[in-house]
């Protein structure tokens, strides 16, 4: 149980009164930014698999998916309560009568108890949101937003082809019907200073949001930030450096908000740097260390908006 910081895993546990395990899924999406309706190529940073976890058998239908995430981390941890995890691209990038047949079709496995479905802001029109807000009277809806960079400069560079404003908007009417939100936030993309990362945080710590996840910016075989990495054109963030960063960050955030992830992981077989991404247990213990050599922990400098009128 982590003291100095709220984890996605003890929020669950309080939650369902047992450990519940997130079962990756790809259903089948594509992008905004892939197919051409705002650009093509994707995320600079984006591998072939939509940041889809490697355990996933895109080979299988979304049920045969569930069911052999299923099985597999049932063997490993003897786990009972499963959330069907949308993880692969953007999971709300379709007409509602698609998007309700795959989350009906996961909803039916007796061990599920909810949904946590990732997408972009841009994937969130009004409607949708109603229809999520729907399933989250019935079941569990964990909404997972990407942002990335408060900057816009930043996300154009990365191929977003969205803005922090198009984010802000979509939690505000997300959190304005009841639904449950997280953001994802990279450390160490492009041009970023320090001072702008943390301003990023800033930003989500203000935005009412009940979520977030932070990692580093990784570099995946196959991506256009593999070849800028190679050419020597993509500075990379140190894990001394983004220890310090990350728990800046927790300090700034709301103390309730719950952290789901603060390193990004891979095999060598699909990560080529930085390489102390290989040392997960090693950067989190880091982390946890530099929060206990300063005395702080999360919410420790968050400046609650309405203190500060």
């Amino acid at each position: 149980m982590h003291r100095l910081y709220n984890s996605f895993n003890n929020y669950l546990r309080e939650r369902f009164g047992t450990r519940v395990y997130r079962v990756p899924l790809d259903a089948g999406f594509t992008c905004p930014n892939i197919d051409g309706t705002r650009a093509f190529g994707g995320c600079t940073y984006c591998d072939e698999r939509g940041s889809g976890a490697p355990t996933i058998k895109t080979r299988l239908s979304l049920a045969e998916q569930l069911e052999s995430g299923i099985s597999r981390i049932r063997r490993r941890f003897r786990a009972r309560k499963f959330l069907a995890y949308f993880q692969a691209f953007s999971n709300t990038y379709a007409p509602e009568g698609v998007l309700a047949s795959l989350y009906d079709t996961v909803l039916e496995h007796p061990d599920v108890v909810g949904i946590c479905i990732g997408t972009r802001p841009d994937c969130l029109a009004d409607n949708i949101l109603d229809m999520l807000a729907g399933y989250s009277r019935k079941t569990f809806v964990w909404l997972e937003i990407g942002l990335q960079s408060a900057f816009d400069e930043t996300l154009a560079l990365v191929n977003r082809a969205h803005t922090a404003a198009e984010f802000f908007d979509a939690a505000k009417r997300a959190k304005e019907r009841g639904l449950l939100v997280a953001t994802h936030l990279i450390f160490g993309l492009p041009g970023e200073s320090d001072e702008q990362m943390l301003e990023t945080v800033r930003q989500v710590a203000r935005s009412g949001i009940d979520g977030i996840k932070i990692h580093q910016l990784v570099v995946y075989k196959g991506t256009p930030m593999e070849t800028d990495h190679r050419a020597g054109r993509l500075e990379l963030l140190d894990e001394s450096r983004y220890v310090r960063l990350v728990a800046d960050a927790l300090e700034l955030l709301p103390p309730e908000m719950t952290v789901m992830r603060l390193v990004a992981e891979g095999s060598q077989d699909e990560l080529i740097a930085p390489e102390w991404s290989f040392h997960k247990e090693r950067v989190m213990q880091s982390i946890e260390d530099e929060l206990a050599r300063r005395g702080t922990s999360q919410g420790s400098r968050y400046a609650c908006p309405t203190a500060a009128g």
